[in-house]
């Protein structure tokens, strides 16, 4: 038994089934490219599958340009570094997110500005930015500055939480209106293109990808930047090489050494070659537990969302009978993990003390927000057990 820093108590699994969130499905050519890797020796950040890596990234998302790195915060910390964010700036982020966002904007010197989030995505709240930044800051030489803290706003980073996407047009007009770099942390985001709404069609600086081993296509580790920007991209191209300028070991700038290595970049294009049957096996698993769960008036599950569906998930309503944790207990004594997911920035001690708006919605929502199995490789039969498993929980409660 293990109690976890939330209070919710885990059990090993000792049930006909074993079934986890979201674990990688290795099972196509990946093994293969790695061979390939290791005969010629390419292991390294040269290799022809970091540049075939980028191009079917391009292909898929829409974009002009991707810029391969090693991990997702890897991608957040050099799209800020490159957009002009230094010491003592503010980034506004949502309240809800994963600590790689706030972590990557200390990494630049800066200084996080909590926000919270619409409780109909789960996503940074865009009407509530443009409010607050129309009311607190003001436009001086070109550059929004916070009238009480002084401080400049460098930067907007808006969420994709569980692959949930913003709306564009909201996107697009808070970047063109304030004039302000938009890089949108879409760390789950990949398999959000369709033909009504490509990840392309965002007039953003730039969005950022993770392919971390829980996200649905993985490099082991690995992340990218994504952009339509010419200029941006070769900046990120160089920046992420220590900015080496030439076979001479002339390094022209500050610089980073972010790249994607030949052995990642391998395993990513194996991934890619199945992203139509990866992203419509994520829409499948969330279609099967909206239609199979009967929760009663318990939870509810944001249908009405343009969403990857990276991970399935519910949300436990106010007045449920029943708590997460009571929940969690049973369905891991029958062998199915579930589990609670982000804890609010304001709440984590690195950033506790930052600058921050009213956050009632993060504060709240957090605490409901309930992950469901939803590995690609997820068989029917598990999946209907855990379906079964669920109902049988909602009926006794």
């Amino acid at each position: 038994m293990i109690e976890t820093s939330m209070g919710i108590i885990t059990f090993q699994m000792e049930a006909k089934f074993n079934i986890p969130i979201c674990v990688p499905n290795i099972s196509g050519n990946e093994g293969r490219n790695l061979s390939e890797c290791i005969q010629t020796k390419f292991v390294s950040s040269v290799g022809k599958f970091v540049d075939e890596f980028e191009e079917r990234l391009e292909t898929l998302s829409h974009f002009k340009h991707a810029c391969a790195v090693n991990s997702g915060t890897s991608a957040l910390s050099l799209s800020l570094h490159n957009a002009g964010v230094g010491s003592d700036d503010l980034v506004i982020i949502p309240d809800y997110t994963f600590i790689a966002t706030a972590n990557a904007v200390r990494h630049c010197g800066a200084l996080p500005w909590l926000f919270d989030i619409d409780p109909c995505n789960l996503n940074l709240d865009i009407q509530n930015v443009r409010n607050i930044i129309e009311k607190d800051c003001i436009k001086k030489d070109g550059n929004w500055y916070h009238k009480k803290i002084g401080k400049r706003l460098a930067a907007v980073i808006p969420v994709f939480a569980l692959g949930n996407a913003i709306n564009f047009e909201e996107l697009n007009s808070l970047y063109s209106d304030f004039s302000i770099p938009v890089i949108v942390d879409g760390a789950g985001a990949l398999g959000v293109t369709s033909k009504a709404q490509e990840l392309g069609k965002l007039n953003v600086t730039c969005v950022t990808i993770s392919f971390n081993g829980n996200k649905t296509f993985t490099s082991g580790g690995g992340g990218a930047i994504l952009t339509n920007d010419s200029d941006f991209h070769k900046l990120c191209k160089h920046t992420s090489t220590t900015s080496r300028s030439g076979y001479e070991y002339i390094h022209d700038r500050v610089g980073f050494n972010y790249r994607m290595t030949n052995i990642q970049a391998a395993v990513g294009c194996a991934q890619l070659e199945r992203y139509e049957e990866f992203t419509k096996k994520k829409l499948d698993i969330h279609k099967f537990y909206s239609e199979e769960l009967n929760p009663m008036n318990d939870v509810f599950m944001h249908e009405d969302v343009h969403s990857s569906r990276w991970i399935s998930y519910f949300i436990l309503q106010k007045n449920a009978p029943f708590n997460l944790n009571t929940l969690f207990l049973f369905a891991q004594k029958n062998g199915i993990q579930l589990r609670p997911f982000w804890i609010p920035m304001h709440l984590q001690p690195p950033f506790e003390t930052c600058p921050k708006e009213d956050l009632y919605h993060s504060s709240v929502i957090y605490k409901n927000v309930c992950t469901l199995p939803s590995s690609t490789n997820i068989s029917e039969e598990e999946q209907s057990f855990v379906v079964k498993t669920l109902n049988n929980f909602f009926s006794k409660n």
